[in-house]
């Protein structure tokens, strides 16, 4: 289908719907805004000014170049990773002044303007935040002592940044397993004698200590008893991504077998803990066997059964409910007596010094307390690197944001009101908080009881039993998600509301939030794709802009790994943003564009290794580039119409920290012609009317049917939600609830969730299983949209009030003819092209009863929008299988049929010699005559073997085959293109070409006789960079580093001159290539032919 069009004199029509973006009527759509669509539709970048290596000429040129190509704005993050230090410090003066410029160029331009709330891309943080102004965390010491007169000085725990705050010093009758712990302590040993076994098992977190891999056999920590040790627990925590470990026991100290695999969770940036439990283990040699070179923070092995995943259940690792593994049953002896446990807080002076009377017996004393969790905002400058703000404290948040995005709107907004809009919150990235000042305060507020009874559970013990442990451990996450919520992500929207501009929020990470209530408190939901991956996390940022009736879902686009690289182009990457659309986005924010400083260089500054390059140096970028984002400018006008259409509403429980559900965590799935969304108990209970048997959202959106996850424990109220839901009629699907939430809830509520609960699951439109078939059949829910012999192709459907709008693409690599049967009764099917603004009315499809069947054709990886707007009465149409070779058929403005039919001709080839025109400001200036179409990577000429850049090729051929006819279509055959072709047909342009199969209607162009075809062929950046690395570098002094560069930016660079003169003549700050790697193709590899078509009316 890709570039058709048909003689205007047999279609000439126009077409015209109504549609929105907040309620279904609202704006006609229209086919002018379609082809030719405004700013607000077209795609933002993000702009990464790297290391403090900025500057007015770079930033006027790279926002011209931004603008020109068709990109409606930007969003600036400064970024401190591996690249030489520039002269611009974060937040200086002059960095105000630099994003002044960027803000009043924007403005000129036309283009939108924002900025990341912090240095580095995760999360909120900066030199301005104080210790006390910190994430927290809760750390503790632990003392075994005898009865009777106490006095003793308790260990202070943990203490980060110098700065720690006591909680409660709790005593209780000391666990068997704690004394034969304190009693029979191991002899630790290390495959390593530089390991210091101190710091790794001293119960703190304060200092480090590394473990090295010695050759082929990985390092290893032993533990060693005077006599055989039971161990129930395992507690690790290390500084290594990639870091694992198995626990092995020994008879003899000399051969090991591995008992346990051990888990690992994340509770910070650069920190991971593994919190163990398991049946009791008893041995004499115990050894924690690694898999790398280590940095230890704690390395324990306890007698003691730990709460599991106790990090997780207190909110420092990310554990989502849905996936919280059982507590575990304690074993005898293994619970603390909540009636037994004495406050001891007021006989312990400010210095940790203890004075009291215990009765006789062996006492366990925890001093609690909180001290900062270190986490610091991610990649930046040591002038804007600092502690993050605590996520639970408003007053903390608005000390960051009054510190830099504050400035930032008051030093923009009066000289760029119309461009500067929006602040975001990217990547949450730094890990759990489970405190804050006042904490139990606010828990008792919230829970209505006092959580300092219950402080050992953070140390990892059961308190009364595992059922109230888990309660209370329920309450504590649920108290932590809503903190987080409220008073980090809401309270910077809502501060971005009170100065003028809009908040972009990534509604995810690792930490404690539920996505959707985070997402239903930004402006602009964000999420995040990469290229050639399975879209996972783009879901949460969907989900929460439908159910809280936002019309734009923008997304990180196109994120990259250094394989990528220079390669990368439109065509490798169409693919990856239709997938995108089909899953709900409807902005790209690409990642990523970085900011050139120097104006002389090419290709310039990168984002170090991480791509995907949008940069104004691309070979393509004002070729392919701007033709790409015009195509994305279009689709996105057309997506953000009306309301989706999804027919499954998942409810994802009360539960915290919860996120949302892909299709593929249903056993069976839900089936592709299926879409659904996912709720929060807030939508859920506040948002969603029940009429017209459907749960229907304010902006018109409704759900045919209810689906339970994750809600064995409930809260009474969205109990009450349910019943009053499953009254009207409204299919719910999902396992019955065995729970209500909380640890305070009375009797008299339990008594009511049994009775409800009860009474709901007796109805008949309760189902308990997924067995989606049987389910739909039942309740006459038909596919919104099935393709026939496909289910692995997604689609997005939106509905205006008179119209249905889809978005389908071919995945394949190879054209297809796709059945589709449209969940739409009596409607004309119109493919609207958003490669190149043409809409069409099929005549290939079938009404039946209330589906549409349309026979859809289409390249390699090609899209499509099909809309339904018109009534099919009385239209002839043609009924098409892939069997059918009669050709393509539409229906013309009074909804004729018309057939265009393929040549019956063979191809005519054009042949001979083409001249070749290769350019000066691609490093050579020449012409060849090119015999033969060749690819340039096989050329004996190095300067043609390392081009890089656009050629042109010149020919003048005849045309005298045959009478050129009004009701004909003439197609240029370009054959092989790497990359991009411009083609330009007796001085008309023609179109530009970088998908395949690079077939180009010329039409319009083509003239009898004589014709002069030039063709400008672009290649990517590749093959110059592998051959520049042939020759040494023309400047010293530069060199890539870690996270936190030292070096500093060559004076050159940074005065924005040329680079100094070599054989070597381009200059990238991120070296990706080595002069023997393989070219990549180039050129214009053809054949290059002319094929007629025949258009006919019926």
């Amino acid at each position: 289908m890709r570039k058709m069009k048909i003689n205007f004199f047999l279609l000439g029509f126009c077409i015209s719907f109504l549609s929105a973006c907040e309620q279904p009527v609202t704006n006609m759509l229209s086919e002018e805004e379609f082809k030719n669509p405004s700013a607000e539709y077209k795609p933002r970048t993000w702009f990464h000014a790297m290391s403090g290596n900025m500057s007015k000429a770079g930033l006027t040129k790279d926002l011209e170049a931004i603008e020109k190509v068709g990109i409606g704005g930007i969003l600036l993050f400064n970024v401190t990773q591996g690249i030489p230090n520039g002269p611009v410090k974060y937040n200086s003066p002059e960095h105000q002044e630099m994003l002044k410029h960027a803000a009043i160029e924007c403005e000129r331009l036309g283009l939108s303007f924002g900025v990341h709330n912090c240095d580095g891309w995760s999360s909120s943080g900066g030199p301005w935040i104080r210790p006390e102004q910190s994430m927290k965390m809760v750390v503790w010491s632990e003392t075994i002592i005898n009865g009777g007169d106490v006095n003793i000085q308790l260990p202070q725990p943990t203490t980060r940044k110098d700065y720690y705050e006591d909680i409660a010093v709790l005593a209780y009758p000391s666990l068997e397993t704690e004394i034969a712990d304190f009693e029979n302590k191991p002899k630790i040993t290390a495959s390593n004698a530089k390991f210091d076994i101190i710091i790794a098992n001293d119960n703190r977190l304060d200092n480090t200590t590394l473990i090295e891999k010695k050759g082929d056999e990985n390092p290893w920590i032993q533990f060693e008893y005077k006599k055989a040790h039971e161990v129930r627990s395992v507690f690790l925590v290390f500084k290594d991504r990639n870091g694992e470990a198995v626990l092995q026991t020994s008879d003899d100290g000399k051969n090991f077998k591995t008992i346990r695999e051990l888990y690992k969770v994340r509770t910070g940036k650069e920190e991971w803990a593994i919190n163990d439990s398991f049946e009791p283990v008893k041995s004499k040699y115990f050894r924690l066997q690694l898999n790398q070179t280590m940095t230890f923070k704690e390395a324990r092995l306890l007698c003691t059964q730990y709460v599991h995943n106790i990090l997780g259940r207190t909110s420092i690792a990310r554990t989502e409910d849905n996936e919280m593994t059982p507590i575990g049953e304690p074993a005898q002896g293994m619970v603390i007596d909540k009636n037994k446990i004495i406050d001891l807080s007021s006989k312990v002076d400010s210095k940790g010094k203890l004075k009291a009377n215990l009765a006789i017996g062996s006492w366990t004393i925890i001093r609690f307390g909180y001290t900062s969790t270190d986490a610091y905002n991610h990649p930046a400058s040591d002038e804007g690197r600092g502690l993050e703000c605590d996520k639970f404290s408003r007053e903390a948040f608005k000390i960051h944001y009054d510190a830099f995005a504050k400035k930032v709107i008051e030093n923009t907004k009066t000289v760029a009101p119309n461009a500067m809009q929006y602040i975001e919150i990217d990547s949450y990235e730094m890990g759990g908080q489970n405190w804050t000042q006042n904490y139990d305060r606010i828990f008792k507020e919230q829970k209505g009881y006092n959580i300092i009874e219950f402080l050992p559970l953070f140390a990892g013990r059961f308190v009364e039993s595992a059922e109230t442990s888990e309660k209370v451990l329920w309450d504590l996450r649920d108290v932590n998600c809503k903190l987080m919520d409220e008073n980090y992500f809401g309270y910077f929207a809502e501060l971005c509301r009170q100065d003028g501009v809009k908040s972009y929020i990534e509604p995810y990470g690792f930490g404690p939030l539920n996505d959707l209530d985070v997402g239903g408190r930004a402006d602009i939901n964000m999420g995040e794709f990469w290229m050639n991956r399975e879209m996972t996390m783009v879901q949460s940022a969907v989900s929460a802009s439908h159910i809280y009736g936002k019309s734009v879902t923008s997304a990180e686009s196109f994120t990259s790994t250094p394989e990528i690289n220079w390669k990368g182009n439109p065509a490798m990457a169409k693919i990856s943003g239709d997938k995108a659309w089909a899953f709900g986005i409807n902005e790209f924010m690409f990642h990523r564009f970085a900011h050139q400083a120097n104006t002389h260089v090419k290709p310039g500054m990168t984002m170090n290794r991480w791509g995907f390059h949008f940069d104004r140096t691309q070979t393509w970028w004002e070729n392919a580039g701007a033709d790409w984002f015009q195509y994305m400018a279009r689709g996105q006008y057309l997506l953000r119409q009306g309301v989706p259409v999804s027919d499954l509403l998942v409810f994802v429980g009360d539960a915290s920290p919860n996120s949302v559900y892909l299709r593929k965590d249903f056993e069976p799935e839900i089936p592709a012609g299926t879409n659904f969304d996912c709720v929060n108990t807030d939508v859920l209970l506040n948002r969603i009317e029940l009429k017209n048997n459907a749960l229907v959202l304010p902006e018109g959106t409704e759900y045919k049917m209810l689906v339970l996850r994750n809600c064995k424990t409930l809260k009474l109220e969205t109990v009450k939600r349910i019943a009053e839901i499953s009254q009207t009629g409204i299919p719910i699907v999902g396992e019955k609830p065995l729970q209500l939430a909380g640890f305070n809830t009375s009797e008299e509520e339990k008594a009511e969730f049994k009775l409800l609960v009860d009474e709901i699951w007796k109805q008949e439109k309760i189902y308990t299983n997924f067995n989606w078939t049987s389910i739909f059949e039942k309740e006459n829910l038909r596919s919104d949209l099935s393709i026939a012999g496909r289910s692995d192709i997604n689609f997005m459907h939106r509905f205006t009030a008179d119209a249905d709008i889809y978005f389908l693409y071919n995945p394949d690599s190879l054209a297809r003819q796709l059945e589709c049967n449209f969940r739409v009764e009596n409607k004309i099917p119109e493919l609207w092209n958003p490669m190149t603004g043409e809409t069409l009315k099929s005549g290939q499809f079938k009404n039946s009863g209330s589906t549409t069947k349309v026979w859809i054709n289409l390249e390699a990886e090609e899209s499509v929008f099909v809309v339904f707007r018109e009534s099919a009465n009385g239209v002839l149409s043609v009924s098409k299988s892939d069997k059918s070779n009669e050709g393509v058929y539409f229906l013309n403005a009074d909804n004729q049929l018309i057939m265009e039919t393929p040549a019956e001709n063979t191809p005519i080839e054009i042949k001979g010699s083409w001249e070749v025109e290769f350019l000066k400001e691609n490093d050579y200036e020449a012409k060849h005559a090119f015999t033969q179409l060749t690819d340039w990577k096989d050329n004996a000429d190095e300067n043609i073997k390392y081009y890089s850049g656009t050629a042109i090729y010149r020919k003048t051929f005849n045309w005298d085959n045959e009478v050129l006819a009004s009701q004909n279509k003439y197609i240029l055959k370009l054959g092989d293109v790497k990359i991009v072709a411009e083609v330009i047909l007796n001085g008309k342009n023609i179109s530009i070409d970088w998908m395949p199969p690079f077939n180009v209607d010329i039409t319009n162009a083509l003239q009898k006789g004589e014709n002069h075809l030039e063709i400008k062929i672009t290649n990517q950046w590749s093959n110059k960079l592998i051959g520049d690395e042939r020759f040494p570098a023309s400047y010293t002094g530069y060199e890539l580093e870690g996270n936190f560069p030292k070096g500093i930016m060559m004076d050159w660079y940074s005065n924005n001159e040329p680079m100094p003169h070599g054989k070597r003549t381009t200059f990238c700050t991120a070296s990706f290539y080595k002069a023997n790697d393989e070219l990549m193709p180039s050129g214009l590899l053809g054949p290059v032919q002319i094929i007629m078509e025949k258009v006919k009316s019926i």
